[in-house]
Formats: structure tokens, sequence, C-alpha cells
């Protein structure tokens, strides 16, 4: 035996390699409410409105649109749709070309769940269709489910829709498109969105 052997075989007599196992997770005590939700969207750039009652919600959100849009095309998912009735907004023509949703000025979707934690909302890519269409809007609005609010993101994982890892993408998007350079100057609108606005509802108010 080598003295190289023999000196590793030393350290390996001498070095224990039991590791105790993790303990399970737990999750710091959160709020999970509309006013700890819109802090945090808040100071990633975003605004959150509401709760609003589902007979005010609709003339909510087309009083945002007409003062964001400019004239320009307002498009609305099916969900949105259904949730907010008529309004300023048409349906997504769903076999355009991409690149036709360049000239929208505000896009709307429903949000799966909001997440207290960091002010994201997760927006299922079969809502999100096409997934262009988020990206490429001027501004973008989500409505959300007041009640759907999560601690934190553990919480949202263990939230997530049924079959939603089954489809191209889920989404987190906490406040408008983003970016910073070396200096810290913060630009809004870099490559996405310029704002965005959640607005809040309760179901059970009528």
């Amino acid at each position: 035996m080598s003295a190289r052997e023999r000196i590793l075989g030393r350290v390996r007599s001498a070095v224990s390699h039991a590791v105790d196992a993790a303990p399970a997770f737990a999750p710091a005590a959160r709020r999970a409410d509309f006013a700890a939700f819109a802090e945090r969207l808040a100071s990633a750039g975003g605004e959150a409105h509401g709760p609003f009652a589902t007979s005010e919600l609709g003339a909510r959100v087309a009083e945002r649109c007409r003062a964001w849009s400019g004239g320009g095309r307002v498009l609305a998912s099916t969900a949105a749709r259904a949730r907010l009735g008529d309004g300023p907004w048409g349906a997504i023509p769903r076999d355009a070309a991409p690149q036709s949703f360049a000239d929208v000025s505000v896009a709307i979707f429903a949000g799966a769940f909001g997440v207290a934690e960091n002010g994201a909302v997760g927006l299922d890519g079969r809502e999100a269709a096409p997934r262009v269409l988020p990206v490429l809007c001027e501004r973008l609005i989500l409505l959300l489910d007041a009640r759907a609010i999560v601690p934190e993101l553990h919480a949202a994982f263990a939230a997530l829709p049924e079959g939603a890892l089954a489809q191209h993408h889920f989404t987190f998007l906490a406040g408008p498109s983003k970016t910073a350079d070396i200096e810290g100057a913060l630009v809004l609108g870099a490559h996405g969105p310029r704002e965005l606005a959640v607005f809040t509802f309760d179901p059970a108010e009528r």
C-alpha cells in the first residue's frame, strides 16, 4: 500500500458521511389578503384595484381601458369577457399571425391566483392564448378573484389548476416588464407591457 493510499484510508475512516435528512418545509406565516398582495405588486411597479362587486367590475375595467387605449385595440380572453360582459374590448382572434398583435393597446386575461409574497399573478397557458399577446400588448390587465390570493409561492404551486403543467407554459407576472442597467436605472416596458393592473373582484358581492 502506498503512502497516498494510507493517507486517504485514514481520511475516509475519520470522516463521517452521514447526513441528517432535511426537515419538512415549514413556510413562514404570511398574510394572504388583498392589502398584502397590493402592497407587493405596487413595489414591483404594478397596481391593484378592488375588490369590486361583480356587477361593478366591468365598468371599472372599461374605464381603465379607455384611459389606457388611446383609441387603440383592446382584446380580452373568453374567460375575461364572460366575467366583464360587454365593453370596449373585442375577442382575441385565435388564428392570427403573432405579429398582428403588435398594435394591441390593452390585453385582458383572467388570472388563476395571486401571490401575496411578491405580488405575482399566475397566468395559465390555456388562458394566455396566443402566448405572444401578454408580451406584445402595450398594457396588460389581469382579473383576479380576491379569494384566490395565496400567501407565498409554495402555496401557489400547490394551487396550480389541474393540468396546468401539461400545457406549454404557466407564467407568474409581477408588475410590468422592467430591466435595470449596472447603474441601477430602472426602465419599465423594456421588453413587454409598460403597465400592468390587476382588478380583483369578490363573487360574493353582486
